[in-house]
């Protein structure tokens, strides 16, 4: 999900790359079939399942998403994120979460897309942020949200007040069907002055913001430090999640 620009390539060659990533994740979705009953009792019920503020995170990411999750088991780090994060977003303050995981354990697909894409269909937050290690790191992430808002036929049948593209669907901003902002950008970038009218960002998402060239020189860990320490974290001071 993290492809990286490659850097001989100019703007318009990355955009016809991204282009071509929104062309595959919309093959991949519409490749599922529905397999929900449409009838409107059904539909009410699975959208109180997804409410649900304990256990509708876990039912919305084995429910609507095939294409991603093959089967129910899960390891015991999903099945700490299908509790913990439900919790973050109910917190009446700020919540300050840093979590570890191997690669491999799908969590950017679920805390970075899955995670923000919950949030949105129930309008929980009304602005998340999502930070990587570069911002062309962080421009497919926020393809794959916008192709599953675009695209997802169960998403579109339950949620369609939610589903479709808003007025900005743009790289690295967009302004869903229900005025959500959601913005990505990469790691030591300014993120001082964000707003979506009257609203600051209330969920940011850190995912994988070092790389292996930061983590082994000194210099470059300390500068990472002191942006999170003077940037990010002053921007969820005043009551936003942080993960």
């Amino acid at each position: 999900m993290t492809r990286k620009k490659n850097v001989s390539l100019n703007k318009k060659e990355f955009e016809a790359q991204l282009n071509e990533l929104a062309a595959s994740l919309r093959r991949s979705i519409e490749a599922e079939q529905v397999g929900f009953d449409p009838s409107q009792e059904a539909v009410n019920q699975r959208r109180d399942a997804v409410r649900d503020p304990v256990t509708g995170f876990r039912y919305f990411v084995q429910n609507y998403f095939p294409h991603y999750i093959r089967h129910k088991d899960e390891s015991e780090l999903h099945k700490f994120l299908f509790q913990r994060l439900p919790e973050i977003v109910a917190a009446t303050v700020s919540q300050q979460d840093a979590i570890a995981a191997p690669r491999g354990e799908a969590k950017s697909t679920i805390v970075s897309q899955l995670f923000v894409l919950w949030n949105i269909i129930l309008e929980l937050k009304k602005y998340p942020v999502i930070i990587m290690d570069s911002i062309d790191q962080a421009y497919p992430m926020l393809e794959a949200i916008k192709a599953e808002l675009c695209w997802n036929p169960r998403l579109k049948m339950d949620f369609p007040e939610s589903c479709g593209p808003g007025r900005v669907w743009q790289m690295g901003t967009i302004l869903t069907a229900t005025d959500i902002k959601v913005q990505v950008a990469g790691s030591g970038k300014k993120l001082r002055g964000l707003r979506h009218g009257p609203y600051r960002p209330d969920l940011a998402i850190m995912d994988d913001i070092e790389n292996d060239e930061l983590v082994r020189n000194p210099d470059q860990r300390d500068k990472l430090d002191n942006w999170l320490k003077k940037t990010v974290l002053p921007l969820v001071a005043q009551g936003p999640s942080l993960m």
